[in-house]
């Protein structure tokens, strides 16, 4: 970590303070200026330390959903063959998901860059709305688990990607569902 000095008082200022520690002044963020200034760019690192755990469990879990969405969930033997459709294609519902792993994906990209983070004024915190994002998914998957095309004894069967997409929906869901659960029965 590299440390400024005050321009008022002369002490060490900790980068990205935003004020001096001794005497008040306002600090300048002179280091990124001066490398816009000079024509670079500055570095954007992505930087896992900024994930908790269970961050990192539902950022893996949400990329093997989308994942999952694309693959083969549905299969029939015919005779002549086997056909099969991916969740997608055959629940069109299932973009939501598909949106949500997106979107959960992209929060935990930009925290990790620090780039952004959902503002402390927002009216959800940050694990109320992924609670929110991820128990949508798990619901809808496990709709589309269940609603099989043709219905029951139709003699369509499910594929490994129905398998992959509802156990990736469960533990994206259960590490923030955990905290909340053991918070509602304190009460």
């Amino acid at each position: 970590m590299a440390a400024t000095t005050c321009s008022n008082c002369q002490s060490e200022v900790p980068e990205g303070a935003s004020a001096c520690p001794s005497c008040g002044a306002a600090v300048a963020a002179a280091p990124a200026a001066a490398a816009t200034a000079s024509g670079t760019t500055p570095q954007i690192k992505f930087d896992m330390s900024k994930l908790s755990q269970t961050d990192k469990v539902v950022g893996g879990a949400s990329i093997v959903l989308f994942i999952s969405l694309f693959l083969t969930w549905f299969s029939v033997n015919t005779g002549f063959g086997n056909y099969g459709g991916s969740g997608l294609s055959v629940h069109g519902y299932l973009y939501i998901p598909l949106l949500i792993s997106i979107v959960v994906i992209a929060y935990f990209v930009l925290t990790a860059t620090g780039l952004w983070t959902l503002p402390a004024s927002s009216p959800v915190s940050r694990d109320q709305a992924l609670l929110i994002a991820t128990l949508i998914s798990f619901v809808l998957v496990l709709i589309g688990f269940l609603a099989k095309p043709g219905g029951v004894g139709s003699g369509v069967g499910w594929s490994y990607g129905a398998f992959i997409g509802l156990i990736a929906s469960v533990v994206a869901l259960v590490p923030l569902a955990r905290p909340a659960l053991a918070a509602r029965r304190a009460k």
